[in-house]
């Protein structure tokens, strides 16, 4: 009921382009901030555009600005266009403010920076810095060197602090102040509280930690619980706040893992004494069982995956421990000890090239395209597989035998596929070809990314003498078409299509 008011009262704007205007704003998420720009939304309280009051804008500032966070207030000139279901402003450089004096968050963010700018004058490598930032404070801005590395091994998921990194901090925490059970609960709790102020309210970091927060309230107070029911709590609050949150990927992944890995609960917790193999073995089935769950997500909205993933993971998550134990250390420790500081980056100098070692394997599948019945019917006969009473193992083999079958039917031809996107005066598109070729007229990553672009060029420069594709666009008649191979094709200026209109 709350999913459809929500979509129900959303409002379609005009299309319209204004430059210059103005607009005073209240920052409503956790910034992107990158070296080239910033993004955030904000909900705009004032404009020279009437149509933008009260409305939530996207906002692509083209400079690093780390004076901006949640409910901060923003004022700025900028270019401001929309096209009928988003409002885009580009602020100018020089006609932007922010102001923070009433922003009671805004402390816990100085701290943040703070801490960041220590660990940045301890860090000895380039390299490992951004390593830092994405895995103790949540900034992935500044990894762009190493963001392909992590997608061809399958391993981008350890990149997002989730519930994988909190709940190793919760280990952490547990294990540190063991010594006094229900000390160590409290002391927890109050860390999970704030953490996902620290590192940016991310909502993977949110969830993790406030069912993080139920299952240590139930140990407080000597409650019985099924892991199952706070599962379902926490997705149920979420989508109560935020009914929206729905078609949210990272939500459907993070609820879909978890619920995945309760499901086989028993299989990943054997009774072994040796706990090196105790580690390895709950890694590697965590990573498969995880694998099998997600996947189909990925692959309904990326197209791809990397099989690597599942063994990748487990020695991943081997470094991945110390090191966020270090860090913990540094945050306390303000990052002024340069012994751990230097320790804490020579495991992620190994991580970054343990990553590197499974990337250049390119073991990754793309060619995917499942039917939204597909993933309906593959989850239902998983659950049903879960409620079989038959040995856990023989359960997951034929989980794993179903997830093969989904493959199957979820690949597709190699063939054209043509992207148009709506412009201001005309149409962007992009034509895939069968032989990994892609042509644009703007580079939109998603979609270039998503279908495995070996060869990406544009089509108002030179081709290649590696071209073999027969692609041409020109206009004709005020009207732009498309030429593949002896067929042309008009293109409409939509809002998105897959296909073209065949020339008449």
């Amino acid at each position: 009921m709350l999913l459809g008011i929500s979509i129900y009262q959303k409002e379609r704007t005009p299309v319209f382009q204004q430059n210059p205007a103005y607009v005073s704003c209240t920052v409503t998420s956790i910034p992107y901030v990158s070296e080239r720009f910033t993004f955030f939304r904000c909900s705009v309280k004032k404009s020279d555009i009437p149509v933008l009051e009260n409305k939530e804008i996207n906002v692509y500032y083209k400079k690093e600005n780390r004076s901006i966070f949640i409910f901060s207030s923003a004022d700025f000139f900028a270019r401001v266009r929309s096209d009928g279901e988003r409002i885009t402003a580009y602020p100018y450089n020089g006609f932007f403010y922010v102001e923070n004096s009433g922003n009671f968050l805004y402390p816990i963010y100085l701290l943040k920076n703070y801490l960041m700018e220590n660990y940045r004058e301890k860090s000895y490598s380039k390299d490992i810095y951004p390593l830092g930032l994405a895995l103790i404070f949540g900034e992935k801005g500044y990894l762009k060197e190493h963001r392909e590395s992590f997608i061809n091994a399958g391993t981008s998921h350890l990149l997002a602090i989730s519930g994988m990194h909190v709940g190793i901090i919760m280990l952490i925490f547990l294990f540190i102040f063991g010594f006094n059970k229900k000390l160590s609960y409290y002391i927890t709790a109050l860390f999970l509280s704030i953490y996902p102020f620290f590192t940016g309210l991310h909502s993977p970091v949110v969830r993790a930690s406030f069912l993080g927060n139920l299952y240590l309230l139930s140990k407080i107070k000597h409650l019985k619980v099924s892991p199952m029911n706070l599962l379902f709590f926490t997705a149920f609050v979420i989508l109560l706040l935020s009914p929206d949150s729905l078609f949210s990927v990272s939500f459907q992944l993070s609820f879909v893992a978890v619920f995945g890995l309760i499901l086989y609960s028993r299989v990943l917790n054997p009774d072994i004494k040796n706990m090196i193999f105790k580690f390895f073995y709950s890694s590697f089935f965590m990573s498969l069982v995880a694998v099998i769950f997600t996947t189909p997500i990925v692959l309904y909205y990326f197209g791809k995956f990397s099989l690597t993933t599942v063994v990748a993971t487990p020695f991943l998550v081997l470094l991945l421990f110390p090191y966020l134990l270090l860090s913990v250390f540094n945050i306390i420790t303000l990052f002024k000890i340069d012994f751990s500081v230097k320790l804490m980056d020579l495991i992620g100098e190994a991580f970054l090239k343990t990553n590197k070692y499974f990337a250049e394997l390119d073991i990754i599948h793309a060619g995917y395209s499942p039917e939204v019945i597909y993933l309906f019917v593959f989850y239902t006969a998983l659950v049903l597989i879960s409620l079989l009473k038959m040995n856990g193992y023989l359960k997951l083999s034929l989980s794993t035998l179903i997830f093969f079958l989904f493959l199957s039917f979820s690949s597709v031809k190699p063939e054209y596929k043509v992207f148009v996107f709506k412009g201001i005066k005309k149409p962007d598109v992009i034509v895939v070809t069968p032989y990994g070729e892609c042509f644009y007229t703007r580079k939109i990553k998603s979609v270039l990314d998503k279908n495995r672009c070996n060869e990406r060029v544009k089509f108002d420069e030179q081709f290649p003498y590696t071209v073999v594709s027969d692609v041409k666009l020109f206009e004709k008649n005020k009207k732009f078409v498309l030429k593949i191979e002896n067929r042309f094709f008009t293109l409409k200026n939509k809002n998105y299509s897959f296909q073209p209109v065949p020339v008449k």
